[in-house]
């Protein structure tokens, strides 16, 4: 099979799959904010979340603060996390001509600049799937067979999972996911999140003397190009509609 025609197969397939059975899906802005302006978005954010439009929102919203990301300009993410991609659509059709959201949308383009966003939607998950993580992994990667990745993460989970003290997600990413020149973009995310940096930092030491890990990153080399990680922590939380492990099916 022609390699471009085989893509263009699996993206269809993709779609067919998520119009059939919707996943928990999320959709993330990121912003710039200088350091001056933080706690004005968070002050925006607070205020908008306790409006009456605000309270309506029936999923989850995670303000991050980004504590490293490589050459990305953004400070900040704003992550939704509903039942489906057609319940944000939804949701964000329902804001327009709101009074609350116009205040927050004024108060934001006054502190911050846009810098990307993009949609994805749930596939699997490991590890202790806890509403008290705080820190979290972002990686995105290109993947030619993410069946083969998801295969290969459950082995390390077997045999690692015992020691393992976080939580894992891997995310299908079909919308917004151009992340560079000629066209490359992610086609998965996979996330990781700690109570803390310091619980991150005992497990990847651990992680790093063991021959699974080796192993894992070795069964995949052929069918998965890494993208970077960047490392978030949140800032703020608003989970009254949806919390990590009701998103997570737990």
């Amino acid at each position: 099979m022609h390699v471009s025609f085989k893509y263009l197969l699996l993206g269809a397939l993709a779609l067919i799959c998520n119009s059939v059975l919707a996943a928990p899906s999320f959709k993330i802005y990121e912003v710039a904010v200088p350091n001056s302006k933080q706690v004005a978005v968070l002050e925006a954010t607070d205020t908008f979340m306790k409006s009456k439009k605000g309270k309506s929102y029936k999923g989850g919203l995670h303000v991050n603060t980004i504590l490293a990301n490589g050459i990305s300009p953004a400070t900040h993410t704003f992550v939704l996390l509903m039942d489906s991609m057609a319940a944000i659509e939804e949701w964000e059709n329902s804001l327009v001509g709101d009074p609350d959201i116009a205040t927050f949308w004024a108060a934001l383009e006054a502190s911050s600049t846009p810098v990307s966003q993009y949609m994805g939607s749930m596939i699997k998950t490991w590890g202790d799937i806890s509403n008290e993580d705080r820190v979290w992994q972002v990686t995105r990667f290109h993947s030619t067979d993410p069946v083969k990745l998801v295969g290969a993460m459950d082995t390390l989970i077997a045999a690692t999972g015992d020691k393992y003290p976080g939580q894992t997600a891997v995310h299908a990413l079909p919308i917004g996911n151009r992340n560079g020149a000629n066209n490359a973009f992610s086609t998965h995310m996979l996330v990781n999140g700690f109570q803390s940096v310091a619980e991150m930092e005992e497990w990847m030491n651990y992680l790093n003397t063991q021959p699974a890990w080796a192993n894992f990153l070795g069964s995949v080399r052929s069918t998965v190009t890494w993208q970077g990680t960047d490392l978030v922590q949140n800032a703020a939380i608003y989970d009254g509609g949806m919390d990590v492990k009701a998103f997570h099916g737990e």
